[in-house]
């Protein structure tokens, strides 16, 4: 195998570190990205593969290929593309779905049409998740999901998944809106009519509200701190009274110091409002 990419403490190694240095800036500025994921070698090792191609391409090394992202929208989206986690499935963290349907949905009006927000959907799972625990609640209701990437907005739209994304859903919600086609699942008609999906950078604007429930799940790790707490405190502006926006349990921390309000849902799940609601 070759040597990592953070190997080494030569010329090189400190050339490619600068390069990647360089990159994660740029992302900052320029999307509210890249600084705050300096830290884990994943994220390094994944910016310094995308430099080397695009050095390749164009002759150059590493490091020049970095000094030129300010001017190089496409290598940009490339790294950005590169750096996503992809994790998505239906049903993902069972005890949040189990909130909203034994806590949350209890205590909305019952002629209440519901609209539901999935902040950074990637390829849609999780809004058709919601949609699937609001349309067997047997409640009115609308879910827009919302991705950066045109081709995550694609998939969620085409509504077409592997097997194994629906491994963690409940039997009964997937016979009833899923469909098994040429070994590949396809999300049912009746779903797709109330659950549509936009391309959106949520660092430059949040779909206006107000929604009764919103998830921000794993959005905040490629957020550096300004860009991402204020992403925050924007998209818990858009819940109306009452509302509620769920994160990933290890992003709680983070959410609470950008001032939103935690609530406690049930004894295993915290949610959050905007501040002072």
């Amino acid at each position: 195998m070759g040597r990592s990419p953070r190997a080494g403490g030569g010329p090189g190694g400190r050339a490619a570190e600068r390069a990647v240095d360089l990159a994660l800036a740029e992302l900052q500025r320029r999307f509210g990205l890249g600084r705050s994921l300096a830290a884990p070698g994943w994220v390094r090792e994944r910016v310094l593969a995308v430099l080397s191609g695009v050095a390749a391409r164009h002759g150059v090394s590493p490091l020049a290929a970095a000094e030129r992202l300010h001017d190089d929208r496409v290598a940009s989206e490339e790294i950005v593309s590169a750096l996503r986690v992809g994790e998505t499935r239906f049903y993902r963290d069972p005890i949040i779905w189990e909130a909203i349907v034994s806590s949350v949905l209890p205590r909305l009006p019952p002629d209440l049409p519901i609209a539901g927000l999935s902040a950074g959907c990637s390829t849609g799972e999780e809004a058709y998740t919601l949609g699937m625990i609001l349309a067997s609640a047997g409640r009115r209701f609308s879910v827009l999901g919302v991705d950066r990437a045109p081709a995550a907005i694609e998939a969620a739209r085409e509504a077409v998944y592997s097997p194994e994304a629906a491994e963690q859903l409940p039997p009964a919600l997937l016979q009833r809106y899923c469909e098994q086609k040429g070994g590949a699942l396809h999300v049912c008609q009746k779903l797709r009519d109330v659950v549509s999906f936009e391309v959106c950078d949520l660092v430059h604007a949040v779909p206006s509200g107000g929604f009764q429930i919103i998830f921000f799940k794993n959005v905040l790790l490629y957020l550096a701190e300004p860009a991402g707490d204020a992403v925050a405190r924007r998209l818990a502006a858009e819940l109306s009274p009452g509302g509620l926006l769920f994160s990933a349990a290890s992003e709680a921390p983070r959410l609470c110091s950008a001032g939103l309000t935690s609530v406690r849902v049930n004894a295993h799940v915290t949610a959050f409002r905007a501040p002072g609601s």
